[in-house]
């Protein structure tokens, strides 16, 4: 019989990643493709949202020709997955009005602070989660307010991954992950709601149908079918949230096993099959219905290592990885006593402070680049360590690190040994691509995503944290803990 393939397909936030695979989960076929970010203002961050198909198109051309086995043929199915919390306002027409707002842009603090003193009982308890600048209602909230005459044109609001679908298939959907990444969804029904869509200006007929992530929602046509030189009519299945097809990418289905992303921004993730309301966190519901998962995140992870690569002026890409690593072996834990806070782009868990800034603290003439490239790795995995705080880790026995950052060896060491805690590292790095995936094989052949999940997730290998470190590290984060305490106290 002739092999299937399928396509995973994540909008990121700096590219689309996409992946083939077989029908055991086997990848044949990886690739990339960038997209500006752009920032305007100081705590505005937007892309547009039109540069998200073109750069999907050329990913999956390079997935196939880098595949040399699969061709655009024997593709049959097409998953998806997107960032949280990017809402694409619509005209009448489907055109974009405005560049779409991402999840770590700032501006909406005025109408977080309106929005919290109006109705923030009313949000918390239809979303069990607390209203901060990171979602999609206070951002069209800030549209409406300070952009009344394009904010008079939107006719339909999509968010990322579920932009790419209209633009692939031509119809209207969401899934439940990225409705509850609005704000303007109950997140125990998985339904919009109206008074929640009311609070941003927004009608019920302004949203898309939800659907199940492996549910079809339409199929693919002839005009981007020729785009991606693939079959005109292939299924594209809804998809979900990047950070839930990251625990299906990692195979975190039940609560003992943790995930943390090493992604543009970082991410620690634990499952429940509990809903309710926790501090700091963000629940969303899990692709095996009736699991939940919280996320604590930090907005600066791979941003602040791709940073302090580009102050030093080392090559792009995998050697960039390699160049880094060599650094870091050239200095000791601890970094002579130097200490980075990755908080360059404001701050989500466990602060929730926009106005926070990063910084160096401890700097000495002595110090070189191998100490700065060794305190960045150090200082976003203590961020890491201080969101885990948030969490309940009773019963996790494992902790899988997924996201481009896993191609550090160094950085995982870190992490295992700054945490105290045995982590693994996946085979593929890029697991919301693999997720979605996997999501598209569920829906096309009509088999329970967990048993895909069981049967097509591997772990690359285990890194154990050395003991020998617990002291140093340990007081580095207690020095660190100290330090963002007086942050947050300059800024009151």
């Amino acid at each position: 019989m002739k092999k299937r393939f399928y396509l995973g397909i994540d909008v990121g936030s700096s590219g689309v990643k996409v992946m083939i695979v077989d029908e055991d989960g086997n990848p044949y076929g990886i690739a990339d493709s960038e997209y500006e970010t752009r920032y305007p203002r100081p705590g505005f961050v937007e892309q547009d949202a039109e540069d998200w198909y073109p750069a999907a198109c050329t990913a999956v051309r390079r997935a196939i020709s880098d595949s040399n086995i699969v061709d655009g043929k024997g593709i049959v199915g097409i998953g998806l997955s997107g960032t949280s919390h990017v809402p694409s306002m619509l005209d009448a027409d489907c055109r974009p009005v405005r560049r779409a707002i991402l999840w770590n842009d700032l501006r909406s603090g005025d109408q977080v602070t309106r929005l919290t003193s109006r109705a923030g009982e009313l949000i918390q308890s239809k979303t069990l989660n607390t209203i901060n600048c990171t979602w999609s209602l206070p951002q069209i909230a800030w549209v409406r307010e300070n952009e009344p005459e394009v904010f008079a044109r939107v006719r339909h609001v999509l968010f990322s991954k579920d932009y790419l679908a209209y633009r692939l298939t031509g119809e209207l959907a969401a899934d439940s992950g990225s409705a509850v990444s609005s704000l303007m969804a109950d997140t125990r029904t998985l339904r919009w709601d109206a008074d929640l869509l009311e609070l941003a200006g927004l009608d019920p007929v302004h949203v898309a149908p939800i659907r199940s992530c492996t549910e079809t929602v339409g199929a693919l046509t002839h005009d981007s079918a020729a785009d991606m030189g693939l079959r005109a009519g292939l299924p594209v299945v809804a998809g979900m949230l990047d950070s839930a097809a990251e625990l299906i990418g990692v195979g975190a289905v039940k609560p003992a096993v943790a995930v943390i992303r090493l992604g543009t921004a970082g991410g620690v993730m634990t499952v429940t099959h509990r809903a309710e309301h926790r501090q700091g966190c963000l629940l969303y519901p899990h692709p095996i219905q009736s699991a939940w998962f919280y996320q604590a995140g930090t907005n600066s992870a791979a941003a602040s290592l791709r940073w302090v690569s580009r102050l030093l002026q080392l090559n792009r890409g995998d050697a960039e990885y390699a160049a880094l690593d060599a650094l870091v072996q050239r200095s000791s834990p601890g970094a002579d006593g130097l200490l980075f806070h990755p908080y360059l782009l404001g701050e989500r868990a466990p602060y929730w402070n926009s106005s926070l800034k990063g910084g160096f603290n401890g700097i000495t003439i002595s110090h070189g680049p191998a100490e700065f490239v060794r305190a960045v790795q150090e200082g976003v995995a203590y961020s890491l360590r201080d969101c885990s705080r948030l969490l309940n880790w009773d019963g996790v026995s494992h902790v899988r690190l997924c996201g481009g950052g896993t191609k550090s060896p160094a950085w995982c060491r870190i992490i295992a040994n700054i945490l105290g805690l045995p982590v693994e590292r996946m085979i593929l790095p890029d697991a919301s691509a693999f997720g979605a995936a996997l999501a598209a094989i569920s829906g096309c052949t009509n088999t329970n995503l967990g048993t895909i999940v069981e049967t097509s997730v591997k772990t690359a290998e285990s890194v154990e944290p050395d003991n020998t470190l617990r002291d140093t590290y340990d007081s580095g984060f207690h020095r660190y803990l100290e330090i963002a305490d007086q942050y947050i106290r300059t800024l009151v």
